[in-house]
């Protein structure tokens, strides 16, 4: 991006004369003459060199709508092609580019650098400059603009003046090689629906150049190759890239968030259970790994892990860290969590504790009905009948339950089962106000009920009777 403040102008060059050596050095323009080391240097006109000795009172004053105003006077008389036309449109650019007036300084600048090229009217460092700020002006351009055409030719300009720059560059400095592959990677970017491949690649081989050209290299180049592969779908790469990161650049989370994410994409696309499991092996490893270094310790990234340990089936690593988590703070409270850890000691068959669990979440949650109906159906499926009838019971008194229907079923069943038949026939025909508990059973059971009931009550008869 072009550099806002004043400190973007150009430096000036030894050699100035009068007047203009003071108005140059503010604005930063250099302006050869002849001398006797350089008597071949091009010259400004008498008459353009008294008009420039002019301008130096609107520099002091900062009036640059008068600096630009006597300047296009001169651009005027200045004869086609001329050094006084290279020069004075090379002025023009700086005064706009100190005003921040950016798009109006692209037209002059690229005058004074083709007249440049064309005359050989500046040095080759000012016109490798000149080159820079063109590059930097159209890519600032471009990014100010919704239009997409616009935009296309605007970088298409960038690109080309920053290739002349580095072709031209014996010892390009990283800032430049930065800007070029940025401005690579926004125009293969450009339109997100038809990404265009052949500008990622082309981004990823300069990158590479630059990275096997600098000592050092910036941190950026990893950044923009990490981007390109991402956009390629490149999980394989993208993953060695951010080892890398993590690697120089540790105390950086986002990096190892990213390489735990890319290992989990990683296992849910494996084509088969190895590929998986190595994937969530490594996500994991990578979220210890962060989590020594003080990293990836938020109550998300805790149950992140706890997740990664369910999916390979690690339930009591799982079942541990979620315990704890819930009890230290470290992972979120909420109902599903502790439903959940229930769910987990079930799946290695500690029932008892599933139930420790659900009741101890029952306190946290005192509204949560539910919590007492799931501890009411695994007292049953341990035969524990009458404990699953008092849970029930409290779960209908708490209240909040999804399936309401589905809860009286079962407790028409209990109490079916423990002989309490009147209350059984309540329970069964509250449940058949609720669409969860209709189905083929719910009639079947019903008549059982009432069977029941009518049976006993001829017990009743016929015992009375024969008392």
């Amino acid at each position: 991006m072009v550099n806002r403040s004043s400190n973007m102008l150009l430096s000036p060059f030894p050699g100035f004369k009068h007047i203009v050596l003071v108005l140059l050095l503010a604005l930063g323009i250099a302006v050869p003459f002849a001398s006797a080391q350089n008597k071949n240097a091009p010259q400004m006109s008498d008459r353009a060199a008294e008009d420039i000795g002019k301008l130096q009172p609107y520099i002091d004053a900062k009036n640059w709508g008068g600096a630009i105003n006597l300047l296009n006077g001169m651009l005027r008389y200045a004869a086609p092609n001329s050094y006084d036309e290279a020069l004075i449109n090379d002025i023009v650019s700086k005064i706009y580019l100190q005003k921040g007036d950016y798009a109006l300084s692209l037209s002059p600048l690229g005058k004074a650098y083709e007249l440049g090229e064309g005359y050989a009217y500046f040095d080759p460092r000012s016109q490798l400059d000149r080159l820079y700020y063109l590059a930097q002006l159209f890519y600032q351009e471009a990014t100010t603009t919704k239009d997409i055409k616009v935009q296309q030719d605007y970088f298409s300009k960038a690109t080309n003046y920053i290739e002349i720059w580095l072709q031209r560059s014996p010892t390009a400095k990283q800032d430049g090689r930065m800007f070029y592959v940025s401005l690579l990677y926004n125009r293969a970017i450009l339109d997100p629906k038809k990404v265009d491949n052949a500008l990622l690649k082309k981004t990823q081989e300069q990158v590479y150049e630059a990275l096997n050209v600098e000592l050092y290299p910036k941190e950026g180049f990893y950044v923009i190759l990490l981007a390109t592969l991402q956009q390629a779908g490149d999980s394989v790469r993208t993953a060695e890239v951010l080892e890398l990161l993590v690697k120089q650049y540790p105390s950086k989370t986002s990096y190892w968030q990213q390489l735990m994410a890319t290992y989990s994409n990683m296992a849910v696309e494996a084509k088969n259970p190895d590929g998986a499991l190595e994937y969530n092996l490594r996500a994991i490893l990578t979220i210890e790994r962060a989590q020594a270094l003080g990293h990836m310790n938020s109550p998300k990234d805790n149950y992140n892990l706890v997740g990664i340990y369910f999916n390979i089936s690690q339930f009591g690593k799982a079942t541990e860290l979620l315990y704890n988590g819930l009890r230290d703070g470290s992972i979120e409270q909420d109902i599903k969590k502790w439903e959940l850890l229930a769910y987990s000691y079930l799946q290695i068959n500690n029932e008892f504790k599933a139930i420790d669990i659900l009741k101890e979440a029952s306190k946290i949650f005192p509204t949560a009905g539910q919590l007492e109906n799931q501890i009411a159906q695994i007292y049953y499926s341990l035969n524990k009948t009458n404990d699953s009838y008092r849970y029930l019971n409290m779960a209908i008194a708490k209240g909040g339950l999804d399936k309401l229907g589905s809860v009286y079923y079962f407790k028409a069943y209990v109490c079916y089962e423990l002989l309490k038949f009147e209350e059984a026939l309540v329970a069964i025909d509250e449940a058949a106000k609720y669409e969860d508990a209709r189905d083929s059973q719910l009639p079947r059971l019903k008549q059982a009920i009432e069977d029941a009931i009518k049976e006993r009550e001829n017990g009743n008869k016929a015992k009375a009777a024969n008392s």
